[in-house]
């Protein structure tokens, strides 16, 4: 069932309380409702998009520029999911080195988390060399809205409730009483069993923020909460060509077929070796006809053998021409973090304010890996590629996006560098989880919503498991 504000009927027969209808609350959800368990979805924002509940997401940001945090986000029913790129993989084995748990412990969640996003369980990869593999990455057009907005009318385990914003916590004794919310005029406490928090990858911080504030002694003063916040840098790298006729030959029927971009990423070996953090590369499919001509006139200057033996299969689909669009993995850094602002918004909290600065480990590792795809390619005789001069001198690197907010309630097994533990529930307090990509102790190169859904299905086992015990 879904209503559009919090009226003042009696929430006590759910169990579960999960704020934010995002990927990582209705996942949840949908998974508990499998196992007969009822749950109640408190959502701030509308059915769709309003530009008044964005006013909400409004903050400021200190140190690098980084997109609004009012348009990098969504508050409304389906939460972010309304506008994602689609591109979807789980997160690669090396990345989960510093996690609580491992790749094999979220494996067992591929299969169900590929059927959520409509997408084949099929991310296969091929090894170019001791540095590089290819891989492959899925597409998804799922809103979750749009998905399972029918299925939560109809459902009778489901209700979600809009246009009511959670304000904070109350508790004692390590444990959560109730939730104070706030729809329209009225406020009102909803107590539950387990609470679970997924509200996106700054609300969480902010929200847990203003709780330790109306609350100072539920937490533990060692809680990094908001701190090591972490974006995955979305930036142009370079250009150049692939032919990839002369992979396809060199690897044969190992060649990873499929349509649309090619995509690379490094090996746990380059970043040993280099010191560096992990990155993909993508060649976008979109040729564009006159560009090819400018890079082709390009490489005949500084390689004319190869640009003569390119430039007669200009048009040929098997050669993929253009910008070099590369994802970055950025370093913890305690001091990239979220705080409360001394302005709040109408309901009385704090907005937030955003402390960042792009890490230069990341600009040091765009242009190893630039530099070191640009040698394979040459040594192989697969393409050429051209690096952008302010990455190959170390200068800087122009984001062009951050849609991708990690860290804040970072999961861990120490209560002095992590929020929650390896079952995302918060250190020392019995029944409230924290869910999505706030969590991330790492960011890896993939991009986080799959990962994000493998959590909350593991998530949901964790709290069936806790309440039929």
């Amino acid at each position: 069932m879904i209503l559009d504000k919090l009226d003042d009927r009696n929430l006590e027969e759910f169990p579960v309380v999960i704020f934010g209808s995002g990927p990582a609350g209705i996942t949840t959800a949908l998974e508990l409702e499998k196992n007969n368990i009822k749950s109640l979805i408190i959502e701030a924002g509308e059915e769709s998009y309003s530009e008044n509940s964005q006013k909400f997401y409004e903050g400021q940001t200190h140190g690098d520029p980084i997109i609004d945090l009012s348009t990098s986000r969504l508050r409304q029913f389906g939460g972010t999911s309304g506008h994602w790129g689609g591109w979807a993989k789980p997160m690669a084995e090396y990345n989960f080195k510093n996690w609580p748990f491992n790749f094999d412990d979220l494996k067992p969640y591929i299969e169900k988390t590929s059927k959520i996003l409509d997408i084949k369980n099929q991310f296969r990869k091929l090894s170019l060399n001791e540095y590089f593999d290819q891989i492959e990455f899925q597409y998804s057009d799922v809103k979750f809205a749009n998905k399972f907005g029918n299925f939560i009318k109809n459902s009778d385990k489901i209700l979600l409730i809009l246009n009511t914003q959670l304000s904070h916590f109350i508790g004692k004794n390590k444990k959560i009483d109730y939730a104070e919310c706030i729809s329209g005029n009225i406020k009102k406490k909803i107590s539950s069993k387990y609470f679970v928090l997924a509200c996106g990858g700054i609300e969480n911080s902010r929200l847990l923020l203003w709780t330790k504030e109306k609350n100072p002694s539920l937490f533990s003063d060692y809680l990094p909460i908001g701190e090591y916040w972490m974006n995955h840098p979305w930036i142009l790298g370079g250009a150049g060509l692939i032919n990839k006729d002369k992979i396809k030959k060199k690897f044969q029927n190992n060649f990873l077929e499929y349509d649309g971009p090619l995509h690379f990423a490094v090996k746990k070996k380059f970043i040993d070796d280099k010191n560096n953090l992990s990155a993909a590369l993508y060649m976008s499919p979109n040729e564009d006809r006159k560009f090819y001509k400018e890079i082709i006139k390009d490489i005949l200057c500084i390689a004319p053998k190869f640009g003569k033996e390119i430039a007669g299969k200009v048009f040929g689909k098997s050669l993929k021409c253009g910008n070099i669009f590369m994802h970055l993995e950025e370093e913890p850094n305690v001091n990239n973090k979220i705080l409360l602002d001394k302005k709040k918004d109408k309901f009385g909290i704090p907005t937030v304010e955003l402390f960042y600065k792009k890490s230069k480990k990341s600009l040091r590792t765009a242009r190893d890996v630039l530099e070191e795809f640009a040698n394979l390619c040459r040594k192989e005789n697969f393409g050429r590629i051209a690096i952008d001069k302010k990455i190959f001198n170390l200068e800087e690197f122009i984001s062009m996006g951050a849609w991708h907010h990690m860290g804040g309630t970072r999961a861990g097994t120490n209560i002095k560098n992590s929020v929650v533990d390896k079952n995302l529930k918060i250190h020392d307090i019995d029944n409230i989880y924290v869910s999505g990509s706030s969590n991330f102790t790492t960011g890896g190169y993939s991009n986080p919503t799959f990962t994000i859904i493998q959590l909350a299905i593991r998530l949901s086992e964790k709290i069936k498991e806790r309440l039929y015990s």
